[in-house]
């Protein structure tokens, strides 16, 4: 039996990197993004019997995919611009989750599904899948634009709404849907126990950023005329226990597996709080600048600047190339085509696909505009960067469906496909933006010029 499994894994694994080639071929040969031949090659071998809809050794490695995509993104991020993006992105999570989550609630109550179903509906279209649109920016060269740290920022803070939503709306959802009294009543102080590992998890976060990396940004963040003291003793630590000694032991020999040290250990402190890991892991990488090695004398500069370069490749290559591919793949495997139930609920995945992706494009773009003060093209691009649906969506359906049975299979089916025609969507609406983005071509629309 173990000889059996070994060789399904890495028979499996063969599968999936034979589709990440190909899939990457087809990208450069199509001149677009690879996330959707990712997902679509996935759909293919799943329903084809190549790989299984669900292998728990796959989806783990996909899920430090996405700890590293995360990463890699967070170092290649400013510090000062996701500090500034995030006071801007407030507007835009806050009125961003609420549209989608009206979207998916009047979508079941028009076809007549129950107030939990509709419930249900709503908290699935609720998270944005911020790896799954921070790739494809990557992939069209917009990753480092204002509008990208907006997304960033904005998906965070909606995941933790997202997060709270489901902590308290899910309790209340199974008591409603209880025919024989079995479920107990909604717990209070579990609920006040949630909020409160929200404000844990930022705080030590921030503690983390003053005392770990005090770099010069992470000071200009911080008002110094009024916190002077408490600004230099996180500089007086750092100067005794600095993580640079750590980093350049033996001249920098084993600074790659410190640095991803560091950003697992952070991913694990993100998830015993209820947070994805790779949260944990994108802060990280937030904090991890090249200013903060840069502090010795210009030779020593030049060389830390050398290791610098290194790290960035190498994590980009694990991240891009290696381990996040798995977890796109596997996202694509989700797709088991009934085809009798598919055809009997088309017409409602493709009314509440439209209904999202209208009221989260507006609501989050007009929330970019009015509330975060984004160009019209920067806001154009942070309400598609929106679209995507999060892996909470689908821990949301598998509570419901799988566990407690809240929804039929026939929504199953109407939450999975249209989290995967959302999810599709991003990297199409992306890379059909990039030229206005750009200013290559224009757009108007009602006299208003939309495009740069």
């Amino acid at each position: 039996m173990h000889e059996e499994l070994q060789f399904s894994i890495w028979t499996m694994t063969a599968f999936i990197f034979g589709a990440v080639v190909i899939s990457k071929l087809l990208a450069k040969k199509t001149n677009s993004v690879d996330v959707l031949w990712l997902i679509l090659s996935g759909a293919i071998l799943g329903n084809i019997g190549l790989l299984p809809s669900q292998n728990h050794a796959l989806e783990y490695i996909g899920e430090i995919g996405i700890v590293f995509i995360m990463f890699a993104l967070g170092f290649e991020e400013n510090l000062n611009n996701f500090i500034e993006g995030l006071k801007k992105a407030l507007g835009v999570a806050v009125i961003g989750a609420i549209f989608p989550f009206l979207a998916g609630y009047m979508g079941a109550s028009f076809f007549g599904y129950s107030h939990n179903s509709a419930m249900v509906w709503g908290l699935t279209m609720t998270a944005t899948a911020v790896s799954l649109t921070m790739m494809s920016l990557k992939n069209t060269g917009m990753n480092k634009t204002k509008a990208a740290t907006g997304i960033m920022t904005a998906a965070v803070v909606d995941d933790v709404l997202s997060l709270i939503g489901v902590a308290i709306l899910i309790p209340i959802i199974l008591i409603g849907s209880a025919t024989d009294g079995t479920h107990e009543a909604v717990n209070v102080m579990e609920i006040l126990w949630i909020i409160t590992k929200v404000v844990i998890f930022f705080g030590v976060i921030i503690l983390v950023g003053l005392f770990a990396f005090p770099d010069k940004k992470m000071q200009k963040a911080v008002p110094i005329t009024k916190y002077a003291r408490f600004v230099r003793f996180p500089q007086y630590i750092y100067q005794q226990i600095g993580l640079n000694k750590f980093f350049m032991l033996h001249r920098g020999e084993y600074l790659p597996l410190f640095v991803i040290f560091i950003a697992f250990s952070m991913g694990a402190f993100a998830n015993e709080l209820g947070f994805h890991p790779a949260i944990g892991a994108y802060f990280a990488g937030l904090f991890m600048k090249e200013e903060y090695f840069l502090e010795k004398s210009a030779l020593e500069e030049k060389e830390l600047q050398s290791h610098l370069h290194i790290i960035h490749k190498f994590i980009d290559n694990i991240a891009f190339s290696v381990f996040g591919p798995i977890f796109f793949v596997n996202l694509g495997t989700k797709l088991v085509f009934d085809v009798d139930i598919l055809s009997s609920v088309i017409p409602i995945i493709l009314v509440l696909f439209v209904l999202v992706l209208v009221l989260q494009v507006l609501s989050a773009g007009l929330a970019a505009k009015y509330t975060g003060g984004y160009e019209n093209h920067d806001s154009v691009l942070i309400g598609l960067g929106m679209l995507g649906r999060a892996e909470l969506a689908f821990i949301v359906i598998n509570i419901a469906y799988v566990q407690n049975h809240i929804i039929s299979t026939e929504e199953f089916y109407v939450l999975i496909f249209t989290a995967f025609l959302l999810n599709i969507s991003v990297p199409l609406l992306i890379q059909y933006w990039q030229p206005y983005y750009g200013g290559k071509k224009e757009l108007k629309l009602f006299g208003i010029k939309l495009s740069k």
